[in-house]
C-alpha cells in the first residue's frame, strides 16, 4: 500500500489530515519546524518520527546536523527517536558519539539503536562505551 493509501484510507483523521497537509515526505527542516512550533503531539507526534525514520537513511547527513545545531531539545529527542527505529549502520560513530556524551535524555535511543543494528562495528561500540574504554 502507497504513502498516499496509508493516510488516505486511515481510521484516524489526524493521519488523514496529515495525508492531505503532506503528500510526500515533508523533508527535515519541515519536520524539525513542525516540532519546536508544538505541532508534534498526538497521532502527529508518531507520524513524524515513523515519516523521518522511514527516510532517514537519505537525509542522515540532515538529521545529525539538526541534533547538533537545532536549540530545542525536543528536536534533538525526536532525532534520536528517529534513528532508533530507523537502524542504519551508517549511523554507529554518530550513536557511539551520543552514548559517550552520556546524555540520560538520549542514551535509552542510542542504546536500542546500536542493539538493534546488531552488526560487528555496533556490538564494538557497545561495548566500548559501556565498558568504559575509549575508541583508540
Amino acid at each position: 500500500m502507497g504513502k498516499r493509501n496509508r493516510y488516505r484510507d486511515h481510521i484516524d483523521p489526524e493521519h488523514q489530515r496529515w495525508g492531505r497537509t503532506y503528500s510526500r515526505f515533508p523533508g527535515v527542516t519541515e519536520c524539525t519546524r513542525l516540532i519546536r512550533d508544538g505541532k508534534a503531539r498526538g497521532s502527529w507526534a508518531d507520524i513524524i518520527v515513523y515519516e523521518l525514520a522511514e527516510n532517514a537513511g537519505e537525509c542522515f547527513a540532515e538529521l545529525v546536523e539538526a541534533f547538533r545545531t537545532d536549540p530545542s531539545e525536543s528536536v534533538r529527542l525526536y532525532v534520536m527517536m528517529t534513528l532508533d527505529m530507523a537502524r542504519l549502520p551508517e549511523s554507529i560513530p554518530f550513536l557511539a558519539e551520543v552514548l559517550r556524551e552520556g546524555d540520560p535524555r538520549f542514551t535509552p535511543y542510542a542504546l536500542g539503536a546500536l542493539n538493534g543494528i546488531n552488526c560487528r562495528e555496533s556490538r564494538t561500540a557497545l561495548w566500548e562505551v559501556t565498558q568504559g574504554h575509549p575508541q583508540a
